[in-house]
């Protein structure tokens, strides 16, 4: 009878162990795998950080070109009156630029674009017309504009070029054009790679159009080709993968077709994407042979065993009984093992008993001595009180009605009071009554780390939105935010009938601020303006907003017209103390402002329906496009009004059309 079920338990063995080879195999491979993924992340990161490094060098050169004033002194005395010894200060600049910070040229250049000096032969010319744009924005942003690496009959050679502006105080004399040849300052950055491989390679790429372009060459494809371009529908390869928002460890098929293990990094202030990647054939192919060739051993002393077995089958029963308690005992460690790892423990409850039956790994999650049971009032002090009653309805709930059990919520430790996040599932088991649940059995984790990690990614989230809606260089709410407080506020007013204002404040003559004295200082007069603003409003739900260009709007909850208006005086006080000097402005020496004050009452408005020009249908009470769109024209009515009595005042829009609303009633 042995000899019959023989073949079928060698089987199972057999099966048993291919499984548990297959299973070690894969774990080896994955992790395998994952060390491959870390090399390849670290090397993508220090070329990353290599090609951040050499544009920020070339973005301090630049700026401490700009800031140089003395300098700038020197090149517009050079422009007006040029001489031997003025021509030699400013080329000496140009050359220890060149020489010690490694540029292959650099021109100082006028207003107009025309070269005009260089430390090596004679120059003559003009900018090409993408540096010429660049210059243009230099000078008028008084910053330093990169213009990114390309190709152009200028230069026989791949370069990156950045223009440096420079101004005798206020007045721009002209600017300092960087040129890199990338051939030998930035492309050896990419070809940088630690162990030694035959497929791996690095490049720049950008996204241009409907395509994306190799920025550097590649190391598998002839240099003397035109730059490769990849269509942006080929989304198996990395580069267009990167091109479409991807980032970090991809997998794909590269320009050659070959499947790829591939990192993808973005250069930070650049178009610029750093993709680095080796041939998953090399990165794993080596690994596989050695696994294969390392568990061919076992499985072939697997088979001599089993033949054995089979051999002396009875001689060996005892044998291979303990052989199967021993791999039973290793099973139960490398369970017992993962679920230390995976904080994760199981239970068992007796429903009749009223007791838990717990894991080692469940009783150190609820901080109990490893006793193996523990009874129901022992559990239920372990619930945090807030959730105590929640949970226990929820587990009475699943047990009466034999549904699975899976809920998350907070203990505190036993052993230490350390309040902890776990997770539970369950699942019921009947006896011979189909009525009672007589026992439930399932696993617990503790979920701690997890659940902080989800509340701070929600306080990220929350200060992101929260950023979203502020104006950049102001720093007040922009105008979706303050198209949102109006939609929110309206509503508010239509449920308790108090009155919404709205201030339309304008900054008077500011353009001709800004032709004055720049636009540089125009930003800063109107972060001030918005301070002074902010300051003066402090109740809940008042709102100040760039409204655009310099124009602000102050939403004023619960605020009728006289409130409105002292609220406008206080802020116009408020900028005339600022004593922002204003010398371009008519009849007033410093900057000023002219507010249109609008409100809207609930309560005095009639309602949409009893109007003779409603539409079939109309509802009683408008909506807040109506509403927010009646404020701002009303409040800009009166804002119009104010500058045309002469600005620096407050004016109050009387001859608006009223809203339809809710029939008044009594208070």
């Amino acid at each position: 009878m042995a000899w019959k079920v023989l073949p079928l338990l060698a089987l199972l063995v057999l099966g048993g162990m291919a499984w548990s080879m297959q299973a070690l195999y894969q774990e080896r491979e994955k992790r395998f795998r994952h060390q491959a993924e870390r090399e390849l992340q670290a090397i993508s990161h220090l070329q990353t950080q290599s090609v951040t490094e050499w544009r920020e060098r070339r973005w301090s050169d630049a700026m401490a070109l700009s800031d140089d004033a003395a300098y700038a002194y020197t090149v517009a005395r050079w422009l007006q009156e040029p001489s031997e010894p003025r021509t030699s200060q400013v080329l000496n600049r140009l050359r220890i630029l060149q020489e010690r910070a490694r540029y292959t040229a650099v021109y100082l250049v006028d207003t107009e674009g025309r070269l005009r000096l260089s430390p090596g032969d004679g120059v003559q010319g003009h900018l090409p017309v993408q540096e010429m744009q660049a210059l243009r924005n230099a000078l008028t942003t008084a910053q330093a504009i990169p213009v990114e690496m390309r190709r152009d009959a200028f230069f026989a050679f791949p370069f990156f070029g950045l223009l440096a502006p420079l101004f005798d105080g206020m007045d721009p004399v002209g600017a300092v054009w960087l040129v890199s040849d990338v051939r030998a300052t930035l492309y050896p950055l990419l070809e940088y790679w630690p162990t030694p491989s035959k497929t791996a390679e690095s490049a720049l790429v950008q996204h241009a159009g409907d395509a994306v372009e190799f920025v550097s060459p590649l190391r598998h494809r002839d240099p003397a080709l035109p730059p490769l371009r990849l269509a942006m529908t080929e989304r198996s390869d990395p580069a267009v993968q990167g091109a479409h928002g991807e980032r970090g460890i991809l997998y794909g098929h590269d320009y050659r077709g070959k499947e790829v293990l591939a990192m993808i990094s973005t250069v930070p202030d650049s178009p610029w994407i750093v993709l680095s990647k080796v041939d998953v054939a090399e990165a794993f192919g080596e690994m596989r042979t050695r696994e294969w060739l390392a568990l061919s051993l076992p499985i072939s002393l697997v088979l001599l065993l089993a033949g054995a077995a089979a051999a002396h089958w009875q001689w060996r029963a005892r044998r291979r009984e303990q052989k199967l308690k021993l791999e039973l005992q290793r099973h139960m460690r490398w369970l017992e093992s993962g679920q230390k790892a995976a904080a994760i423990g199981y239970f068992a409850y007796e429903v009749g008993r009223e007791e838990f039956l717990m894991s080692d790994m469940a009783n150190q999650i609820y901080g109990l001595p490893p006793s193996g049971r523990m009874p129901q009032r022992q559990w239920i002090a372990t619930l945090h009180p807030d959730e105590r009653e929640q949970i226990l309805a929820v587990h009475a709930r699943a047990i009466q009605q034999h549904t699975p059990l899976q809920i998350q919520y907070r203990i505190c430790r036993a052993n230490d009071g350390q309040v902890r996040w776990v997770q539970v599932w369950g699942d019921h088991e009947t006896n011979s009554d189909p009525n009672h649940a007589a026992r439930m059995t399932g696993t617990v984790q503790d979920i701690t780390e997890r659940k902080y990690s989800e509340q701070q990614l929600a306080h990220y989230r929350t200060a992101l939105e929260a950023q979203v809606r502020l104006d950049p260089l102001t720093q007040v709410a922009n105008r979706r935010a303050l198209d949102e407080a109006v939609t929110r506020e309206w509503h508010r007013a239509l449920r308790s009938g108090a009155p919404l204002s709205l201030l339309m404040v304008d900054v008077d003559h500011f353009k001709a601020y800004n032709d004055h004295y720049g636009h540089v200082a125009g930003d800063r007069s109107l972060q001030q303006v918005a301070q002074a603003l902010s300051n003066a409003v402090g109740r809940e739900g008042e709102l100040v907003a760039r409204y655009g260009g310099e124009e602000f709007a102050v939403l004023l909850p619960d605020t009728d017209v006289p409130q409105a208006v002292a609220l406008a005086q206080r802020m116009l006080e408020a900028v005339r103390a600022l004593h922002i000097e204003h010398r371009a402005s008519v009849g007033r020496p410093h900057v000023t402002i002219s507010i249109g004050v609008a409100c809207i009452h609930p309560r005095l408005l009639v309602p949409l329906a009893a109007r003779h020009d409603a539409p079939p249908g109309a509802a009683d009470s408008p909506s807040a496009t109506d509403v927010a769109q009646a404020l701002f024209e009303q409040a800009d009515t009166a804002l119009y009004n104010a500058k045309k009595a002469g600005r620096d005042q407050v004016m109050v829009c009387a001859s608006a059309e009223p809203l339809p609303s809710l029939p008044a009633t009594d208070p």
